[in-house]
């Protein structure tokens, strides 16, 4: 492929325009200091969404005075009591998940008639000490992949998402998270 994104070209330059409308209000947001304060950010909106989650590690382990291996990333959805000591945190939305659903509380079976991917509650999302207590008890999680895009072949990171302990299962159904297609 000659760029990042889909392979037809008319479907390649919606999403470009699509993005570059979208970089005025991100621009906005970073000019009025409000990029962290958004109540839902859409990483689908910018060209490198890894990128911006490895700025967001270096600015915290640059206000934490720590480098930036002493930091894992961690997620966390409404209802969870988790204290970040005032670390940088931002709320990310427009995620979606294929191959089971997730109510914000832990991950249940697809339904018959429900759809194959849909869309996931809000999260927040930081770079923590490594040091620091997870959201949720490590063994009661999974760490899920995030794609670019819905035909996995670019991960973004991987979000620790409840599972009630049984992460096999969640493996063998090939449950992955995408950001939204533009």
């Amino acid at each position: 492929s000659l760029w990042d994104g889909p392979e037809d070209t008319v479907q390649y330059l919606r999403s470009l325009a699509g993005r570059l409308m979208a970089l005025d209000t991100w621009i906005h947001r970073a000019q009025a200091n409000q990029i962290y304060k958004s109540a839902g950010l859409d990483l689908s909106e910018i060209f490198r969404p890894g990128t911006f989650l490895n700025a967001l590690r270096q600015e915290t382990a640059r206000q934490m005075k720590c480098s930036m291996d002493g930091l894992k990333f961690v997620c966390w959805w409404k209802g969870v009591n988790y204290s970040t000591n005032h670390n940088i945190t931002i709320t990310v939305g427009e995620l979606y998940l294929e191959g089971c659903t997730f109510d914000g509380k832990h991950l249940s079976e697809n339904e018959r008639n429900s759809s194959t991917v849909a869309a996931i509650p809000v999260c927040t999302m930081a770079w923590v000490a490594k040091s620091a207590e997870d959201p949720y008890p490590v063994q009661d999680c999974i760490a899920l992949p995030l794609y670019y895009s819905s035909d996995r072949q670019r991960l973004v990171t991987r979000i620790s998402v409840p599972c009630s302990g049984k992460t096999n299962k969640w493996t063998q159904c090939g449950a992955a998270l995408f950001l939204k297609q533009m």
